[in-house]
């Protein structure tokens, strides 16, 4: 049962570990598009495919007209090429600038699919120790107190 804890106290420290190895960082300068005539929002396209289906380490700065972290107005696309950016002047062209993480080169899709729900297959694990545990505590208490 002690092991079971360990493994999930530890739980945030290894998917910091699986990320690091599954994921690269990289940055798009540039990247451009324009706000039409009653619109508050436009979409940037990404030069590689990000490795979260969301702004997990992500940042989106807008570079002109002005220098906002539009981070929290921004959502990643399904095809992970594409961000939605939203709270907008109307008829505005933009440039922004992202940071994100890409899956490593060196790294499979059929790893890289194993290595994303490590940190839930190491959470369930431990929830099958504990679980076993009790059950062969149990089982040996009662073996001792008939």
């Amino acid at each position: 049962m002690l092991t079971a804890t360990f493994i999930l106290a530890g739980l945030p420290g290894i998917a910091d570990q699986i990320a690091e190895v599954r994921t690269e960082p990289t940055q798009d300068v540039g990247l451009g598009c324009s706000t039409g005539t009653g619109e508050t929002s436009c979409t940037i396209t990404l030069t590689q495919e990000d490795a979260y289906p969301d702004t997990t380490d992500m940042v989106v700065t807008e570079t002109s007209p002005g220098s906002v972290d539009r981070t929290n107005q921004s959502t990643v696309q399904a095809d992970r090429l594409m961000i939605a950016v939203t709270g907008l002047v109307q008829s505005t062209a933009y440039v922004f600038t992202v940071d994100y993480q890409i899956v490593d080169a060196q790294v499979s899709d059929g790893l890289n699919s194993v290595l994303s729900f490590m940190p839930f297959l190491v959470a369930i694990g431990g929830l099958v120790l504990v679980v076993v545990a009790v059950i062969i505590g149990f089982g040996l208490f009662r073996l001792r107190n008939g």
